[in-house]
């Protein structure tokens, strides 16, 4: 008999065969891994938001905080040896100042045939729905605080003065200083009111008397009002007459159109919003978050979103100035 003889040929790697069927596991990791896609997506269209542009950000332990402002003196230095006594400077007490949060919460469910019939889609579309959700009601919270905070009759905060976030006659926590205002004389968005702006910014007066300069950085407005904001921003001469003065508003100051602003307001940015200056903050005690529902048929699958916010605002001089626009003609 012969002997065998064989030459060595690797063999041609297979191709994994298996049913196209997802299993209960493959489910689960698949919805899983979109919810948590989608919670980062929650977060950073909210963290990137116009809106929230506006407002200083903030982390809150508990379901209240409880701030006590100080204020600074109007103190200044002395002629003062070496080997006299110091002197040192003091700082006053100012009025205390609750932050408050409140909880939120939104849910999906469906049926798991909805995930066998066609995967991921349903799933898909019910996170989508729940994501718009609950942005849309931090953007309303958002809005409402520039909706109301011009000469409202309510808000959903005030001061720590007692005072919305635009007002006139606002009292100083230094007894002697005189009350002050952030609000300016209702009227058409024309080239007077932005300069009056500009000069009562710059005769702004700090807590406790000392001169506190600021000027326009930029104006927010309705979008109806944006055509009136470019013309007058644009045209060289003055607006509606014959061109003969010059627009002393020309290429000044740059303006932003937010959708969200439902009533005839105009806000005047006078500092940086993100910095510790802008008393008008937003702070989380949860931020959003998904988890697991567990229903008692295990034929019913669902998720639901959580957070803890809140808005309020400490002395808002620094940054904000308002006023009521009059009606389109």
């Amino acid at each position: 008999m012969a002997l065998l003889s064989k030459t060595a040929s690797a063999a041609t790697p297979t191709s994994p065969v298996g049913s196209d069927m997802r299993t209960q596991s493959d489910l689960t990791q698949l919805i899983n891994q979109y919810y948590d896609e989608l919670q980062d997506e929650i977060n950073g269209n909210i963290n990137t938001s116009q809106l929230m542009g506006l407002f200083q950000e903030a982390t809150q332990l508990n379901d209240v905080h409880v701030v006590k402002t100080r204020v600074k003196g109007n103190s200044t230095a002395s002629v003062n040896e070496d080997g006299d006594d110091l002197p040192f400077i003091s700082w006053g007490q100012g009025w205390d100042y609750n932050f408050y949060t409140l909880p939120y919460r939104v849910a999906v469910k469906h049926q798991r045939r909805l995930t066998e019939v066609n995967n991921f889609g349903s799933i898909a579309e019910e996170g989508d729905e729940m994501r718009d959700a609950f942005q849309r009601t931090v953007y309303y919270q958002l809005a409402d605080v520039f909706n109301r905070g011009i000469s409202p009759t309510n808000a959903p905060f005030l001061c720590p003065d007692g005072m919305y976030l635009i007002d006139s006659s606002r009292p100083n926590p230094v007894v002697g200083v005189s009350p002050w205002s952030n609000e300016e004389a209702t009227g058409a968005l024309t080239e007077d009111m932005l300069f009056d702006c500009q000069v009562n910014g710059q005769l702004m007066r700090a807590h406790n008397g000392d001169l506190l300069p600021l000027t326009i950085r930029k104006f927010l407005i309705p979008p109806t009002y944006e055509r009136v904001a470019w013309r007058l921003r644009e045209t060289m001469g003055t607006v509606g007459t014959a061109m003969n003065d010059a627009n002393w508003a020309k290429g000044r100051f740059n303006y932003e159109t937010v959708p969200e602003f439902t009533v005839n307001n105009i806000y005047f940015v006078m500092g940086e919003t993100k910095a510790k200056s802008n008393g008008l903050q937003f702070r989380w005690a949860v931020r959003p978050n998904v988890a697991d529902i567990n229903f008692v048929d295990p034929d019913v699958l669902g998720k639901r979103l959580r957070a803890r916010f809140g808005i309020g605002c400490l002395d808002p001089r620094a940054t904000w100035r308002g006023a009521s626009l009059a009606d389109l003609t």
